[in-house]
């Protein structure tokens, strides 16, 4: 039961590294689009949505610390 256990675990550490690589790919997405604009207001939202993106990722590496530490999936 421990192997079946061990790799749900690092499953679901999987799921959690690409979801992170899907965050930090939008937030160069939105870095982009902000650096083209010339429009303050679509800038700034731009830059919102990339400190958004950058609070997702924070908290899907939390998550994914906490599952490296604790007990089994």
């Amino acid at each position: 039961m421990g192997d079946e256990s061990t790799d749900i675990k690092q499953k679901l550490l999987d799921v959690l590294d690409e979801a992170i690589e899907h965050e930090q790919l939008a937030q160069q997405r939105y870095a982009l689009g902000a650096s083209l604009t010339t429009d303050p207001a679509v800038k700034e939202m731009f830059l919102q949505l990339v400190e958004d993106e950058m609070g997702h990722e924070r908290a899907l590496r939390d998550r994914q610390q906490s599952l490296r530490e604790g007990p089994e999936a």
